[in-house]
């Protein structure tokens, strides 16, 4: 088979890449489309950004945004297959801009030097300068039509069907370890149909993980004024409202979000990484993401941290009630101080639960949350 009739067979096929500083346009206008369920990328490209071109890049293990970019005629709704572009035309697509102005300034230069010598052969007069040169055949080839991060965690932001083989190998080829994939369902369970026989058994598998969001148009304020204190409560009552968490919070916080992790995901994170949990933990109370309520020893019995922030949105993480404290009606009005405190600095507030969480669930539903998408998560 023939080099061009590779290019060929191939000519429909994404470009699969890191991002670079050249694509965050894209990337941005990408994440405007769904903005609670690309919050993740969101956060992401405003803390880390992209690099800078560089042909170094491709000598590096991918680490970050990677981009998915289709052929135009199979980006837009109003392409054909007749509207491919020719062969070599597919080749200059996949060659960066920088490259493609050396190529034109090297050929303009060279058929200038040709035109003086031999008078007759000017630009004019070489096939195919015209055409290469043309303003319509500068104009980028491939659209960007899906990303994902990938890191410790692989984040899909949205993986047309038609490529998530492509994506699942490129994922087995440059990437040793991933502690988990999260995101919308759809790209989640897509990509994982072609990674599950690949990769190592997965601790476990959420593929039902309602979206829900707080509407800003929902009322908090007279579930949030309601008494804490209960005469039938054993344990030492609730001092105060809920409040941001301090730096004095430290040692009974970490044994609250220990004990919410542990519940949660399935195993004491403390056995694991203790110096890298903790230190997750100090962060999220130095950077007053993360709401406590406390007894009157000082001891933490509700917390929740925002998981993720950026512009009026930020998703919760981490919703947790002391058993102690469970079955006495605390929770809707724990969780609703939270989030009028938490609205105050964005508006926009989101969450995703397990499904089979029935009670988070009907807390959620009680004070108002509403579900607008599902999520997915595969556990290593």
């Amino acid at each position: 088979m023939s080099v061009l009739s590779k290019i060929q067979r191939n000519a429909a096929d994404a470009i699969i890449r890191p991002l670079t500083l050249d694509d965050r346009d894209e990337l941005e206008a990408l994440i405007s489309t769904d903005p609670v369920g690309f919050l993740y990328a969101a956060e992401h490209l405003n803390i880390f950004g992209l690099p800078a071109p560089s042909t170094l890049n491709a000598l590096k293990t991918p680490h970050g945004f990677i981009g998915i970019f289709a052929p135009r005629h199979a980006a837009t709704a109003e392409g054909s297959p007749k509207d491919a572009a020719p062969p070599e035309s597919v080749v200059a697509g996949r060659l960066p801009r920088r490259v493609l102005n050396v190529l034109e300034a090297t050929f303009a230069r060279t058929t200038e030097t040709v035109g003086r010598v031999q008078g007759s052969h000017t630009e004019a007069s070489l096939p195919g300068y015209a055409e290469a040169v043309s303003p319509e055949n500068r104009e980028p080839r491939y659209a960007l039509v899906g990303a994902l991060w990938l890191g410790a965690n692989c984040v899909p932001l949205t993986i047309p069907a038609e490529y998530q083989r492509q994506v699942a190998q490129y994922v087995l080829r440059h990437h040793r370890r991933i502690g988990s994939i999260f995101g919308r369902r759809e790209a989640v369970m897509g990509l994982w149909e072609y990674l599950a026989q690949r990769m190592p058994t997965p601790f476990d598998v959420r593929e039902d993980q309602p979206l829900l969001e707080l509407p800003e148009y929902v009322d908090l304020t007279e579930l949030a004024d309601r008494e804490l204190r209960r005469p039938n409560l054993t344990a030492p009552q609730i001092a105060e409202k809920v409040r941001w968490a301090r730096t004095s919070d430290r040692q009974s916080l970490l044994r609250a979000s220990v004990a919410m992790f542990t519940e949660e995901v399935g195993y004491d994170p403390m056995t694991r990484d203790p110096a890298g949990y903790t230190r997750r933990i100090d962060d999220l109370t130095r950077s007053g993401r993360t709401l406590v309520a406390v007894n009157d020893e000082g001891v933490v019995v509700f917390k929740t941290d925002l998981g993720l922030a950026h512009g009026d949105a930020c998703q919760l993480q981490g919703v947790w009630l002391h058993p102690a404290y469970r079955g006495q009606g605390l929770a809707p009005t724990l969780l609703a101080q939270a989030s009028q405190l938490i609205r105050t600095r964005f508006p926009q507030l989101s969450l995703y639960v397990n499904s089979y969480n029935t009670v988070a669930r009907a807390l959620y539903q009680r004070t108002g949350w509403q579900q607008t998408g599902t999520f997915s998560t595969i556990l290593f």
